[in-house]
């Protein structure tokens, strides 16, 4: 009985540790945080139209996970986001980010774009 709780336990706490590792290593080799909440860098201006705001992890706020994630956009001349690529930030808090790009709508131009999102989670914010 008590080596079938001990396993149980092992299984549901793999997960956690998994994300406790990923959390100290990313703030270990992290480079210092953006100065603002989003920032988009890109080489062609495109004013973004609609944007939802990524919501804080639930996960992330109760272990205390700050930190920015960085996706790289491609985006289709009439402005919709097609692809989200992952470029950095712990991955609790980078698919958050990528669920709310998703949704991002930019002006139309001639041409498709890619686009550098970083986004600084801050607890509290």
């Amino acid at each position: 009985m008590i080596l079938n709780f001990s396993n149980r336990a092992l299984r549901l706490l793999k997960p956690v540790f998994f994300i406790l590792i990923a959390t100290l290593l990313w703030n270990t080799l992290a480079i210092s945080p953006a100065s603002s909440q989003t920032s988009q860098v890109q080489t062609n201006a495109r004013k973004l139209k609609v944007s939802v705001p990524p919501e804080y992890p639930e996960l992330a706020r109760k272990m205390n996970i700050q930190g920015v994630a960085r996706v790289l956009l491609t985006v289709t001349s009439d402005g919709r986001v097609v692809g989200v690529k992952e470029l950095g930030g712990n991955p609790v808090l980078v698919a958050s980010l990528v669920q709310a790009v998703r949704k991002w709508k930019y002006e139309s131009a001639d041409h498709e774009s890619e686009i550098e999102v970083r986004f600084e989670f801050i607890q509290g914010h």
